[in-house]
This record gives C-alpha cells, structure tokens and sequence, in this order.
C-alpha cells in the first residue's frame, strides 16, 4: 500500500521473514558443501608437474631439482611420453622423511672417542 511523498510503505511482514530464511538456506548449503568438498588438493589430483614440485619445495633451486629427478633421488616420478610428473603423496612423504634429526652431543662424542681408539690402535699408540 503506498501514497504519496508523505505516507510510509508498508512492507508484508512475512516478506521480511522469507527474505532472512532464503538467506539462511543459502549460508547453509554454502557451509555443506565446504563440508563435503575435497579436503586436500592431494585427493583432487594425484600428479603435479615440476611446477608444483618447485613450489612444494620453496628453498630448493630448480636446478637441483632436475637433477635430482634426472638421477631417480626423487621418489614418485611418473613419466607419460616426454611429460613428467611427480606422485604428490609420495614425493610431500618423501620430504617430510628428508628433515633432520637433532643431534645428541654425547652421541657425537662417544662415536668420535670409538673412531681416535681405532685409529690410535692401528698406529701402535698409547692411549692416556
């Protein structure tokens, strides 16, 4: 119902309320299917090219990359005629096996006493 310039419109109050359950209904199909979607790129596809082992691993040059693919050091490597691909699952295990253990100094210690009594050993030396 609208007059003219001085009366107010009167909205259907159950406009209001469908507008505000469409808009319910959408914001809950949105939150089922980020629920339902794929949870990892890994799971979407399992191949990356040397692309995507470039940027898998940020602080290795590319070229040390080819050539550890070129020598097989890279697990994964899958070829299709002149394209190469890398198995994602298999080269991100491979990198996470990559990291360094931290080093135990009386390890390092007792190897090293090990390695100056064979040594002393083979010359005939005394030891003190």
């Amino acid at each position: 119902m609208s007059r003219t310039k001085n009366t107010v419109m009167i909205d259907n109050p159950f406009a209001v309320i469908d507008r505000r359950i469409n808009r319910l209904e959408s914001l809950l199909i949105e939150i089922r299917d980020a629920l339902h979607g794929p949870s990892s790129s890994v799971e979407v596809d399992p191949y990356g090219d040397f692309k995507w082992l470039c940027s898998t691993c940020p602080g290795i040059p590319a070229s040390t990359l080819r050539i550890k693919s070129a020598a097989g050091e890279i697990p994964g490597v899958v070829k299709f005629g002149k394209r190469v691909l890398y198995e994602k699952a298999t080269v991100l295990n491979w990198l996470r096996s990559q990291t360094r253990q931290a080093v135990d100094a009386a390890l390092i210690e007792q190897q090293a006493e090990e390695q100056f009594g064979q040594q002393l050993s083979k010359r005939g030396g005394v030891r003190a």
